[in-house]
């Protein structure tokens, strides 16, 4: 019978395609992590990873393993949820998403998470990054995962990528005319550091001809040629191109993907899990997407 810790050892390997990121994910000492992924291996009778001194690569056997293993694992957490006497009312986390984060990985890890820890309810709030993160130090949310610019020391980076200016694809611009600007209503970070880019270059030939509340109508001004917007890659729809920093408008900063928490959370352990949830989402999603994401 297949031991549940090596298969936990094995997937979260697999996800971070590295033993070293996998025991930190897993609170493990990398030689803990080996050992279970050795002790897997001596039990099935072959190898599940290919090992060089600069990679790690699953074997055809691996691959195989791989989705049952995950198959394995969630049906072990459903039963112990389903099965397990309820003691008290479900935890209530309350999460916060920002305006133009890529949200479908993390709807989808949520999706996920609910199924496994019904005795956790999260509630769902979208909107600007800057909000939520105050809203998080004041402990009205207890989790934020958005886009911001300035990270601050209270904030879990998952990744970076560079803000570009983007606008349709198929129209063009009026070299002589203003640049036409579009941008969500303050306070939003990109808002925030596109106007201090223009004032610090001293770039003065542009003008703003949107505010929005929400980042869908923002793309919708840009696909049909009204206006320039600020954007990620991996927020960029196909039918948006980015221009070239340098060309007319000056080069932005780059923004970071990060998790925020509260202190001192009512339900620390649901907490704690929901991140990780999340976080181990963030890793397979970086991995399926990293061309997108070093454009």
């Amino acid at each position: 019978m297949l031991d549940s810790q090596q298969l936990r050892a094995f997937v979260s390997v697999a996800d971070h395609g590295s033993v070293t990121r996998a025991a930190d994910a897993m609170h493990l000492t990398q030689s803990a992590v080996s050992a279970q992924i050795r002790r897997l291996e001596e039990q099935l009778g072959c190898r599940v990873f290919d090992r060089t001194t600069r990679s790690l690569q699953l074997t055809a056997q691996g691959s195989v393993l791989l989705s049952y293993a995950r198959s394995i694992l969630e049906l072990q957490q459903q039963a112990v949820s389903r099965l397990a006497a309820p003691r008290h009312a479900p935890a209530t986390l309350r999460l916060g998403c920002s305006e133009g984060f890529p949200s479908e990985w993390l709807f989808a890890a949520l999706a996920g998470f609910r199924q496994r820890r019904p005795d956790v309810h999260v509630e769902i709030s979208c909107g600007i990054s800057t909000v939520l993160a105050k809203q998080v130090r004041q402990r009205s949310l207890d989790l934020m995962v958005g886009t911001v610019c300035d990270a601050g020391s209270d904030t879990e980076t998952l990744w970076m990528e560079p803000l570009v200016w983007t606008f349709s694809a198929k129209a063009l611009l009026d070299p002589d005319a203003p640049a036409p600007l579009a941008f969500l209503s303050e306070p939003c970070p990109f808002r925030e550091a596109a106007l201090a880019s223009l004032a610090g270059h001293g770039t003065t030939n542009w003008q703003v001809v949107l505010t929005a509340q929400g980042s869908g109508a923002l793309v919708a001004a840009a696909a049909a040629g009204l206006a320039i917007t600020v954007l990620t890659p991996s927020g960029m729809p196909p039918l948006l191109r980015s221009i070239p920093p340098g060309s007319f408008l000056p080069p932005l900063p780059p923004a970071r993907f990060v998790i925020q928490r509260a202190e001192g959370s009512s339900a620390p352990e649901p907490l704690a899990a929901l991140v990780d949830e999340v976080r181990e989402a963030c890793f397979r999603w970086r991995g399926a997407h990293a061309g997108a994401l070093d454009a």
